[in-house]
């Protein structure tokens, strides 16, 4: 397990209590992935990036396509996001 820490929201917490979320442009959330699982460690959004889409330009054409990657807590998901990951739109839309 890592030591490491890192800043969120002004607030110095283990990266083991991270997780990595891919957002869509709409404001949906696309996927999520452990900051630490095991021996694989994804410290920075590059990193975080890469593991869910290995091949470049896959990651080029996310990122025109305005997907961004945020480091959260997993105390802030399961508070805040959860079951709650689309955007107001897409909730409509399912509605």
């Amino acid at each position: 397990m890592t030591g490491l820490m890192v800043q969120i929201d002004g607030q110095m917490v283990p990266l083991k209590d991270c997780t990595w979320s891919m957002w869509g442009s709409c404001g949906c959330l696309v996927a999520v992935s452990m900051a630490v699982a095991g021996d694989r460690i994804l410290a920075t959004e590059e990193q975080a990036h890469k593991n869910h889409s290995p091949r470049k330009r896959d990651r080029e054409r996310e990122i025109r396509q305005g997907y961004r990657w945020e480091l959260i807590t997993m105390a802030r998901y399961r508070e805040e996001i959860g079951a709650q990951w689309e955007c107001e739109a897409h909730r409509k839309a399912a509605s």
